[in-house]
C-alpha cells in the first residue's frame, strides 16, 4: 500500500491510500505498486485506474499533466480530472462532433493540432462514460 494525491489547479481530487495505480503516461500506461522505483512522467489524456486496499476500483478521466512516485507516495499533478459516473456520453459524443467539424474549417495547422486533441480527448471520455454505464448494470 503507498498514499496517493491526485491534485488539479482547482481542487484535490484523491487523497488516500492505494493498492495500485494505472495511469496514461504518453507512451502507455504505466502501473505503480508500492515499492516502484522513482519515478516522473509526463501524463496523456486517460484513465487513471485506482485500486483502493479494500479491492474497490476508482476511475478518473484526465486529460493530462504529470505523475510523481518517490518514497511510496505518488502524486499526480493533472490538468483536469473527473470521475467517469459524472460524465455525460452524449455530452461527450456531441463535443466531439463539433470539433471534427470545426477541423474540416480550420484555417492554421496550430488550430487542426488543438482540435485534433479535443476530439481525442472527447472520444477518451465518451468511451469512459460507456465504461462506467456498464459496469453500473452490473
Amino acid at each position: 500500500m503507498f498514499h496517493l494525491s491526485i491534485v488539479t489547479a482547482e481542487q484535490s481530487t484523491y487523497e488516500g491510500d492505494v493498492d495500485m495505480l494505472i495511469a496514461p503516461a504518453v507512451d502507455g500506461e504505466i502501473g505503480i505498486l508500492m515499492n516502484h522505483h522513482p519515478i516522473v512522467t509526463k501524463l496523456g489524456p486517460g484513465a487513471i485506474r485506482i485500486v483502493k486496499p479494500d479491492k474497490t476500483e476508482q476511475i478518473l478521466f484526465t486529460s493530462g499533466g504529470f505523475l510523481e512516485f518517490i518514497n511510496n507516495k505518488a502524486t499526480i499533478l493533472a490538468d483536469v480530472t473527473e470521475n467517469i459516473e459524472a460524465i455525460e456520453a452524449q455530452q461527450a459524443h456531441s463535443a466531439r462532433e463539433k470539433a471534427r467539424e470545426l477541423l474540416r474549417t480550420a484555417k492554421s495547422d496550430l488550430d487542426r493540432e488543438k482540435l485534433e486533441e479535443e476530439i481525442k480527448v472527447h472520444t477518451i471520455r465518451e468511451r469512459l462514460a460507456e465504461i462506467s454505464k456498464y459496469r453500473k448494470q452490473k
